[in-house]
């Protein structure tokens, strides 16, 4: 088979690679242009041939459904596919230390949650699969799981460090396909809970509070519930600050049967959102049982992840831990990588990110914290609609989705309007000529010619329609405000562009941050570019466990680093490689350059600093090196001295 050499752009440049092109010769119904189509998508060979099989066994097939079987089969590649930057190790160590799969309640566990202030009580399935199936909502699949974040207004009473039962916000729902058997736990009073092994609840060991999988659970062993149960007519009565709630979804009297905790607790019920102290039951028995439905779910909670099931029943999730991070969470260099970026001053940190913090009216809102989104992170074509080729006729065709238009455009509202837009910056940066009818663009080469045609379809990929082309994703994370005591919305961006984000509507630039340290200094001046030096080199050490660090320590490094007005490296290419002593900048790196530099500009070394000292075994000319002492004898009755000089005698003991 031939060998043919290519140019192909990678994540870090342009490449020179070789690849093999598979022979379609074998084939009797695959023609030149058939193998032209099937070569753009740049696949590996085994998968060349499952596009050529699947041609075979279909007979002549018209060239454009050629294109469509290419590209489905590109697209699931694509999406097994595992990017630079992707963060799979920590995924992956994730998983090893906590199971990372299977980590649900089946669909027809009742859970407490209050909805804009009012509570009641739902199944889980039936709540989390509305919520993934709302015409707005944005699910991803992880590792089987269907993730979504949740909508604003949803708590659920959750167990907080000091053991109290506390309402926390609901972040994201999750559901995956049940496993063959679950577990059926029933603890002394009655309640009962259905998870699979690998679920996770808080139980108390050795005085301990900690997470344990289903699996390892024991007849014996404590979890955490709240309020009473009267197995009786299943319901539970737990303090809460409208109704309690029953089993069946209905509602008794509040305060009634309430344990001797709750009665306690009862009275401090504040805007803190405090329902009730914990009380800790012991497991009865524990069954295996097969599922009853297709689905199990799961809640990500603040806090301590944990949720409270109809029954009263206290279960800490695992998302947060694994399911959360795929939707949820951007990689970024830490350790001592992080801190050598530092220290080293590089222009660019290998993985640039900003924390950008929003004003009062946008950060309590998810909806106008997604306009903020939508206006930083860069949309291309792909999250727009789907691209084909039509090589019978030359064409480029784009099929844009109305409904992700209307999301990403959320001030316009009018989906024709932007699909106009999309046309027009299309034609601007391509220089074509195009033709929409509704959602469908078309357009090519002016003249017909297969190698333009594909180069029109890269560039098409390459242009940014909306957003900043240096901010890939953004993500969403509700995080506590000590300003005002509540919660609020923080973006998290992958890749930084820090002027250009800070004069964007919504966007507090008072607190918005970027780990790019020379951005930073371009931005906000030399000052801001020290604090970010110690912050962020302070953050690292603290990540690490060593936050015992003394602050004066990085302040006097960032100090060195910005005092000429610029940023300099420590290093022999900075502060390092710019002393005014030939031997200190020998002392630190490349010896023997430096010295042979020096001799053959015919540099002098005034021997005033500590290392050139040291080297050459003077005295140091700091402390008691620094101070010249004479001897002599003096006439104590006439003041002077004993030889007729009138001078002190020198002494060189």
């Amino acid at each position: 088979m031939p060998v043919q050499g290519l140019i192909r752009r990678g994540i870090s440049g342009w490449n020179l690679m070789t690849e093999t092109i598979t022979d379609a010769s074998e084939y009797e119904h695959i023609t030149d242009d058939i193998a032209a189509i099937v070569d753009d998508y740049n696949l590996p060979e085994s998968l060349q041939h499952r596009i050529y099989e699947t041609i075979e066994e279909r007979g002549e097939v018209p060239i454009e459904k050629v294109d469509d079987i290419a590209q489905a089969i590109a697209s699931r590649y694509e999406d097994s596919r595992v990017d630079a930057h992707d963060p799979v190790g920590t995924v992956s160590a994730q998983s090893i230390g906590e199971p990372g799969t299977q980590m649900s309640i089946e669909a027809d566990e009742s859970i407490v949650i209050r909805r804009d202030g009012e509570t009641e009580l739902t199944e889980i399935g039936s709540f989390v699969d509305t919520i993934l199936a709302a015409d707005n909502q944005e699910t991803r699949i992880t590792d089987g799981h269907e993730i979504a974040l949740a909508p604003n207004g949803l708590e659920v009473p959750s167990l907080d460090t000091d053991e109290q039962i506390r309402w926390k916000h609901i972040e994201a729902v999750s559901r995956h396909a049940s496993p063959d058997e679950i577990l059926l736990i029933e603890l002394e009073s009655g309640r009962s809970i259905r998870a699979t092994k690998a679920h996770s609840f808080v139980t108390r060991r050795d005085g301990d509070v900690l997470p344990v999988a289903g699996e390892t659970l024991v007849v014996g062993d404590v979890l955490p519930t709240v309020g009473s149960y009267d197995h009786a007519s299943g319901s539970i009565s737990v303090p809460l600050q409208s109704q309690s709630v029953a089993a069946d979804g209905g509602t008794v009297e509040p305060n009634t049967n309430i344990t001797a905790n709750a009665e306690r607790d009862s009275a401090s019920i504040t805007s803190a959102g405090i329902i009730g102290s914990a009380t800790w039951e012991r497991i009865s028995s524990i069954e295996t049982v097969a599922p009853e439905y297709e689905y199990v779910y799961d809640l990500s909670v603040s806090g301590l992840e944990t949720f409270t099931t109809g029954e009263g029943v206290v279960t800490h999730n695992t998302m947060n831990t694994f399911h959360y991070a795929g939707v949820a969470e951007i990689d970024v260099t830490q350790g001592l990588p992080r801190l050598i970026e530092l220290v080293d001053a590089r222009k660019t940190p290998d993985t640039p990110t900003m924390t950008v913090y929003l004003e009062e009216e946008y950060a309590n809102e998810r909806p106008r914290a997604h306009e903020v989104v939508w206006q930083m992170e860069a949309t291309k074509i792909l999250a727009l609609g789907d691209i084909s080729t039509n090589v019978a006729d030359m064409l480029v065709q784009v099929d844009l989705n109305a409904e992700t238009l209307n999301e990403r455009w959320p001030t316009i509202g009018d989906s024709d309007l932007i699909a106009e837009e999309v046309q027009d910056i299309i034609e601007n940066n391509l220089g074509v000529s195009t033709r929409r009818e509704k959602m469908l663009i078309e357009f090519g080469p002016s003249e017909p010619s297969y190698r333009r045609l594909l180069q029109l379809v890269e560039e098409l990929r390459d242009i940014v329609f909306k957003g900043l082309e240096d901010i890939s994703r953004v993500v969403i994370r509700k995080e506590d405000n000590e300003r005002t005591n509540g919660e609020e919305f923080v973006l998290y961006t992958e890749g930084s562009a820090l002027g250009d984000v800070l004069p964007i509507e919504g966007v507090d630039a008072s607190r918005t941050t970027s780990n790019n340290i020379h951005e930073v200094h371009r931005n906000l001046g030399i000052e801001a570019a020290r604090e970010s030096i110690i912050n962020e080199t302070m953050e690292t050490l603290r990540e690490q466990g060593l936050d015992d660090v003394n602050v004066r320590h990085l302040m006097l490094v960032a100090d060195i680093m910005t005092n000429r007005g610029e940023i300099e490296s420590i290093g022999r290419h900075g502060i390092s490689g710019s002393k005014d002593s030939v031997l200190a900048r020998a002392a630190f790196e490349v010896t023997v350059n430096h010295l042979l530099d020096a001799a053959v500009h015919g540099e002098e070394d005034d021997l005033e600093g500590v290392i050139e000292n040291v080297i050459v075994g003077k005295p140091v000319a700091i402390g008691t090196g620094d101070v010249d002492l004479r001897m002599g004898s003096i006439d104590a009755d006439s003041g002077r001295s004993a030889n007729s000089g009138g001078s002190p005698e020198l002494s060189d003991d």
